[in-house]
């Protein structure tokens, strides 16, 4: 059996992520498209569900079984410490990966950072 291939270009830094935090929940998302060729494609409106990861001030790490492109503005539901709320807000996509060892062709699933906007 041969081992896994990585194809992810891997940075040296010293930044540390101290800001964040393990955030595993269910979070709804809805992609909004500005451009309106985009819209007419199927970009507005999809609407599903993610897995957060973790989270921090800026942004938010998901698990998402589609392919979202780069700066693809979308309204997502934070959930909240008290259960009956949740926090409605506008992230944008900064970066995506494929997730190489659960992911196959027919049910890709792919890592995606989000930026908070609002």
């Amino acid at each position: 059996m041969s081992s896994p291939v990585w194809l992810w270009t891997i940075k040296q830094h010293g930044e540390q992520h101290f800001d964040r935090v393990p955030f595993m929940y269910t979070i709804a998302y809805a992609l909004i498209s500005i451009d309106p060729w985009r819209a007419k494609a199927g970009g507005n409106g999809t609407a599903g569900h993610a897995l957060s990861l973790n989270i921090g001030p800026q942004g938010l790490l998901v698990l998402m079984d589609r392919e979202p492109v780069i700066d693809q503005m979308m309204r997502i539901t934070v959930p909240s410490p008290i259960p009956e709320i949740s926090i409605p807000t506008m992230a944008d996509v900064r970066w995506m990966r494929k997730v190489p060892l659960i992911s196959d062709k027919a049910h890709p699933i792919f890592f995606v950072g989000l930026r908070f906007i609002m």
